[in-house]
């Protein structure tokens, strides 16, 4: 919210500053891009499940079991 606010008055200023009706939008979404960038850099991405078994190749792909079910 204080990005919002911050930026967006920012926007306001130039915007009476400069006669024009534009830089309060650019201003409050300005604000919420960065204050998403924030969240996501401070607090990362989602750790997958306990219990999940993804195993992936060192070259970042999926890798399949050593046996299939029917398969030997």
């Amino acid at each position: 919210m204080s990005g919002m606010a911050v930026w967006g008055g920012v926007g306001w200023l130039l915007d009476q500053w400069l006669d024009t009706r534009v830089f309060f939008a650019v201003g409050v979404l300005l604000g919420v891009a960065v204050a998403i960038y924030v969240v996501v850099v401070k607090y990362g991405t989602v750790d997958p499940p306990t219990g999940s078994r993804t195993r992936t190749t060192p070259d970042g792909r999926g890798s399949r079991s050593g046996t299939q079910k029917g398969q030997r």
